[in-house]
């Protein structure tokens, strides 16, 4: 069975159309584990002019999902994210269109008319109005509560996404109670892989850092048996990466990843090792580039090539070839390799199916 990735059944498009956010959750690789921005991500935005050039109709046309998220940034700091939604509706009125949010950011009248426009939203809500805050820093629980309020109200399906710590793991059942309330279609509990580094080693904690690099609290893993990621905890021998085959989870579902800038990958996880802390010196960024510069970086973005050029291309393709070598990447391997177990699809933001 070939590797390659087929364009033709390409259905789903995740798209991070800003790598901006105001939040500095400590496990984000856009800031260094809650305080500041990495210095070499570039903070920039989808250009709503650009999009005709970005993806052919047809294109467009054969899809049936587009997931608006990312690795870097909240879509809801795009100021024109309805003017996106609009285009993509016009040229496929039959496409489903979905977002994912920490829900704090954006005016409420975007919200009605995101409500309007059929568009469904996870919210990254990981806590309550006590707990909230200790991941998603910076986010105002009120602000949260007054735009998922709205959305619901204006006639939105909204999912509550949990991620489990050891710090909101006793109000899991509460915040499922207030779910129901506010009127969220369902509510999803995530085990967290976040406890894994960048070199993919399991952490029993992690530091929270301030602006000046200073530690304030740490967070821990949960504790409760229904909430561990047991896949994540169980890789302490990295050997395995090495052997384990590889069953790419965006080309058994046919999805393709375009971040801010406009480059394209297979998946976000995979965007998760070009910028974020400390991220220099690993093998998976360094292997990465050189390939970009081998292949030229404007075939990897389609901003300056077509959409079909970098799937067929040999992009995509050293990616699909890499599976089968030792060009390999780790993050390829921890997050779809069979003998580890797909951790990804534990904690996939939401079903595109809903």
């Amino acid at each position: 069975m070939s590797t390659s990735f087929d364009l033709r059944k390409i259905k789903i498009l995740q798209a991070e159309i800003t790598s901006d956010c105001n939040a500095r959750c400590p496990q984000c690789p856009r800031n260094y584990y809650g305080g500041r921005t990495v210095e070499n991500l570039p903070v920039t935005r989808w250009n709503t002019q650009e999009l005709g050039n970005m993806f052919s109709m047809k294109f467009v046309e054969q899809l049936e999902t587009v997931y608006i998220c990312g690795t870097y940034g909240d879509p809801m700091m795009h100021p024109d994210i309805v003017e996106i939604v609009d285009w993509f509706q016009q040229v496929n009125p039959k496409i489903k269109i979905g977002l994912h949010t920490n829900g704090s950011l954006g005016k409420l009248t975007t919200y009605k008319k995101l409500a309007e426009r059929k568009v469904f939203i996870a919210f990254g809500i990981d806590g309550l109005e006590d707990t909230n805050h200790l991941y998603r820093r910076r986010v105002k629980w009120s602000h949260v509560m007054e735009r998922a309020k709205q959305f619901i109200d204006c006639g939105g399906r909204a999912f509550w996404d949990f991620i489990v710590f050891r710090h909101n793991q006793h109000q899991v059942s509460s915040a499922r109670k207030l779910a129901n309330n506010l009127g969220f279609s369902s509510f999803n509990v995530k085990k967290t892989s976040r406890f894994l580094n960048r070199q993919h080693q399991y952490q029993s904690s992690q530091g929270v850092l301030n602006s000046y690099g200073e530690e304030e609290y740490k967070i821990f893993p949960p504790t409760l048996a229904e909430y561990i990621n047991t896949e994540a905890e169980s890789i302490h021998d990295t050997s395995l990466l090495d052997t384990t085959k590889i069953s790419c989870n965006a080309k058994k579902i046919g999805e393709i990843y375009v971040a801010a800038d406009g480059m394209v990958f297979p998946c976000g996880w995979l965007h998760d090792r070009m910028y974020g802390p400390y991220i220099e010196t690993h093998s998976d960024h360094i292997k990465m580039l050189e390939v970009i510069e081998r292949v030229g970086k404007e075939n990897t973005n389609c901003r300056t090539a077509t959409i079909e050029s970098i799937v067929d291309g040999p992009w995509f393709k050293h990616i699909s070839e890499s599976w089968e070598d030792h060009t390999r990447y780790e993050r390829c391997a921890v997050m779809c390799g069979n003998c580890i177990n797909p951790i990804g699809t534990q904690n996939a933001e939401i079903s595109y199916k809903k």
